[in-house]
C-alpha cells in the first residue's frame, strides 16, 4: 500500500533583530523543527536578512525552500497603523516588501497549510485562498516579556490583534492569553486549539541517581534519518575505539527506530554496542546510561535535540560544531568538546567523577526545562494541523 504524500506547509516568520545574529527566534526554530516531522516546510523570512543568513537557515533548519531578503522596490507600501511602531522598532522601516508578498501569493496554492508566526508576519498572509491559516500571535517570543511588549496590554495594537485573530482558522497562544482574547470577542472556534495540550510531546523527564547508572554511553534518535546515522557512525569511527581502551567495561547503547539493514549488521558486528529498536527515549534510563552523546554534526534542528537530551537528567556531551549551530547560548547544561580527544576525556570524567556528573545533570535539566513550554506550543501546532487536515479530508 502506497504511503500518503507528505503535507506541504508554508511557514512565514520574521527575523528577530536587525542585527541578524539569531535570524529567527528560538521559538520559531523549535516550531519548524517539530513541524518538519510531519510536513515538508517552505520558509518565508520577513525583514532584513542577507543571502548568508538565508543559507544558514537552510543548513540549520533543513526546509525545502527559503525565500526572503528581497531589495526594496517602488511597489513597497506602508504597513497598517496597528503595526507601525512595532515594525519601526524591529526593522527600522514601516514599509512592506511587495516582492515577498507577491512570491507568497503566487505560490500559496501549492501548500496544504500556512503558519503565520508573529504579528510582523501577518501582512504577508496569502489573500483569497482556501488554504487553512494558523496564527501564532507571539510565536517569536512566547515568554511573558515579549507578550507584554508586542500585543495584549498595548493600547495601540490590542484592537489590531483581536481583528487579526478573527480572520484565521486557528490561533495558537498560551491558555491564559487565549482567555483574555476570548473576553475581547475572538471566537472560541479560533481559540479552541490554544486550550488543547498534546500527549507524549515532552521528552522523558527524570531524576537520575549516579549510583544507579552503569558505565554506558547512550544515543537516541530516529535511525531512518541520514543525519542521525551519520553522527552515530562518526562517533563509532572517531570516538568509540578510544573510549573502549580508556573506559573499563564501557558500553554504547543506541536507541532509535527504522534502522537500515546495513546499519543493523554493522552494529551487530561491533563489540559492546547494543541497538534498541524503540521510539521511547526512556530506554536510555532503563539501560542505566550514565552519559548521552549528541555530536549533531550532520542533523537539522540542533536546538530541539539538545533540549530533549538535557531534559532527561543524563549529562549530555556534544561538539563545538553543534553549539555554533545552536540558536540559544547555554552557559551550562551541556558539556562541549572542542575535539575528538576532549570528547573522550569528557565522557571518561563523567564515568568516574560523581560530583562533576551531578552538576552537569542538574544544570542540564534546569536549562532544558526552561524551554519546555516552547516545545509544548510547537507540538500543539503540529498535532492540531494534522487533525485539521484529517478532518478536512473526511468532511
Amino acid at each position: 500500500m502506497a504511503s500518503s504524500p507528505t503535507l506541504k506547509l508554508l511557514y512565514i516568520s520574521a527575523v528577530q533583530s536587525r542585527s541578524g545574529e539569531g535570524i529567527l527566534s528560538l521559538q520559531s526554530r523549535i516550531n519548524i523543527g517539530v513541524l518538519s516531522r510531519d510536513f515538508e516546510i517552505s520558509l518565508a523570512v520577513v525583514g532584513p536578512v542577507s543571502a548568508e543568513g538565508l543559507h544558514r537557515l537552510r543548513v540549520d533548519l533543513g526546509p525545502l525552500r527559503v525565500t526572503g531578503g528581497f531589495e526594496a522596490s517602488s511597489a513597497d507600501t506602508d504597513c497598517e497603523k496597528g503595526l507601525k511602531r512595532l515594525m519601526k522598532e524591529r526593522f527600522g522601516t514601516t514599509k512592506l516588501c511587495a516582492r515577498l508578498q507577491t512570491t507568497i501569493q503566487r505560490n500559496v496554492e501549492a501548500f496544504d497549510a500556512v503558519v503565520i508566526d508573529g504579528l510582523l508576519s501577518w501582512p504577508y498572509r496569502p489573500i483569497g485562498t482556501d488554504v487553512p491559516i494558523a496564527f501564532i500571535p507571539y510565536g517569536q517570543g512566547v515568554m511573558d516579556s515579549e507578550e507584554n511588549t508586542t500585543g495584549i496590554g498595548s493600547d495601540l495594537r490590542e484592537p489590531y490583534l483581536v481583528d487579526v485573530c478573527r480572520e484565521v482558522e486557528m490561533v495558537f497562544i498560551r491558555p491564559s492569553l487565549a482567555a483574555r482574547l476570548s473576553e475581547r470577542g475572538v471566537s472560541m472556534r479560533q481559540l479552541q486549539y490554544s486550550f488543547s495540550h498534546p500527549t507524549g510531546a515532552k521528552p522523558t523527564l527524570a531524576e537520575v541517581d549516579f549510583n544507579r547508572t552503569e558505565p554506558r554511553i547512550g544515543f537516541n534518535g530516529y535511525l531512518g534519518d541520514a543525519g542521525n546515522v551519520a553522527s552515530v557512525n562518526w562517533f563509532l569511527k572517531e570516538i568509540w575505539p578510544v573510549a573502549q581502551r580508556v573506559i573499563p567495561g564501557v558500553e554504547f547503547h543506541i536507541v532509535g527506530s527504522a534502522p537500515s539493514r546495513e546499519f543493523i549488521e554493522q552494529v551487530s558486528a561491533m563489540s559492546r554496542v547494543v541497538l534498541h529498536w524503540s521510539t521511547d527515549d526512556h530506554q536510555l534510563l532503563d539501560q542505566r546510561c550514565r552519559v548521552v552523546i549528541e555530536p549533531l554534526l550532520f542533523e537539522d534542528h540542533v536546538d530541539a535535540k539538545l533540549v530533549n537530551a538535557m531534559a532527561r537528567g543524563i549529562p549530555t556531551v556534544t561538539t563545538r560544531h553543534a553549539m555554533r549551530r545552536s540558536h540559544f547560548r547555554m552557559r551550562s547544561g551541556v558539556v562541549v568538546a572542542d575535539s575528538r580527544e576532549e570528547m573522550v576525556v569528557a565522557i571518561n570524567r563523567m564515568m568516574s567523577d560523581s560530583v562533576f556528573w551531578k552538576r552537569a545533570a542538574r544544570e542540564g535539566m534546569a536549562a532544558a526545562r526552561e524551554q519546555l513550554p516552547r516545545f509544548e506550543l510547537a507540538h500543539c501546532i503540529r498535532r492540531e494541523l494534522n487533525r485539521y487536515h484529517r478532518h478536512s479530508l473526511s468532511g
